[in-house]
């Protein structure tokens, strides 16, 4: 039994949260809600979600506030859990916590290129104010794009964003994104070598199986929509997935037809893909399908819990977007991939 994990506490606590998760997690009901506000009223009877938006101490709640609640549930529940990991465990789950900065920064960033105003912004936030690893009041003193990336320096971001240009920063929004997953990803696969054996296997076989989905989907975009060079979407690629190397990477960048893309998709990790949206598209939902069907004893429990409630709060941040957009509900079903 690894002393830097209470597996049998942790499997304890993720079991019964599941359970007050899924038991009143409707999706029917919640489908029939008109307004985010109805929809707000739906939560507060689930016990996990109420202590969340209990949290928040507001009743004013639209659309950007009722997102950016939500986007707090993965932080608090990984605060939540650190609780029962000591030593480099403690030190890897600590290390998703970054996810959460790396859409705060994006979210100050995006404004200051706009030119917009900062003004309770704070209000938006989803990072951990606990295990901050930057001085986010610093950088809200940014004026311009360059006072941004100074600021951040002695920070893991700023290697990534101390070439960061005006133009970039409004050009190139999803590209910045990615520079900052890379790193990510790049930390928390060299946090995970810490780890026992069972539990580094675990590691890659979920966070793996995310990256190559990650990739898939930065690739599909790419091809698509930024008209890259191959040289230029490679560049930008996660490393550390489970199924696809460096070298399977590079054929998709370099595909020559669309068609060799989704053929080359589905031999190296077995899914359709296509220029539809939906969740066909969606990295969630050939997450959930994958942990659905597994069991884990190791720290998996921990990293597919996680997951599972980005995927839960992602399916009804979509649902609320599409009631403010009065989207028929079968449109917005094809965009969900939860399911009990």
């Amino acid at each position: 039994m690894n002393s830097n994990m209470a597996f049998y506490a942790v499997q304890t606590k993720i079991t019964a949260k599941k359970g007050y998760i899924s038991k009143s997690l409707n999706l029917d009901n919640i489908l029939e809600c008109s307004t985010v506000e109805q929809l707000r009223s739906l939560l507060l009877n689930n016990k996990e979600f109420e202590r969340i938006f209990l949290a928040a101490k507001s009743d004013n709640i639209n659309r950007d506030s009722f997102e950016a609640i939500l986007g707090r549930f993965t932080t608090i529940e990984i605060e939540d859990l650190l609780h029962y990991f000591s030593g480099h465990y403690k030190d890897f789950i600590e290390e998703l916590l970054i996810e959460s900065e790396i859409k705060d920064i994006s979210l100050i960033l995006r404004k200051i290129a706009k030119q917009e105003s900062l003004e309770g912004i704070e209000n938006r936030f989803v990072h951990s104010n606990r295990y901050a690893t930057l001085n986010f009041d610093k950088l809200l003193t940014s004026k311009n794009v360059h006072r941004f990336t100074e600021n951040l320096k002695g920070t893991p971001y700023y290697t990534g964003l101390k070439n960061l240009t005006e133009e970039d920063a409004v050009k190139r929004e999803f590209h910045i994104e990615m520079k900052l997953y890379v790193e990510f990803y790049k930390r928390l696969m060299e946090k995970s070598e810490n780890l026992n054996k069972e539990d580094r296997e675990a590691v890659k076989d979920i966070i793996g199986l995310k990256i190559d989905l990650l990739n898939v989907q930065w690739i599909n975009r790419a091809l698509n929509y930024y008209k890259l060079s191959p040289e230029e979407v490679l560049f930008y690629s996660l490393v550390g997935g489970s199924s696809m190397d460096y070298k399977q990477l590079k054929k998709l960048c370099y595909s020559k037809s669309y068609d060799e893309f989704r053929k080359l998709v589905k031999s190296y990790i077995g899914i359709e893909v296509s220029k539809k949206k939906g969740k066909t598209g969606n990295v969630n939902y050939y997450l959930y399908d994958y942990l659905k069907k597994e069991k884990f004893k190791n720290i998996g429990i921990a990293i597919s819990y996680i997951y599972l409630i980005d995927i839960i709060t992602d399916d009804i941040i979509t649902i609320a977007e599409g009631i403010k957009y009065e989207a028929p509900k079968e449109q917005i079903l094809d965009y969900l991939s939860y399911s009990k």
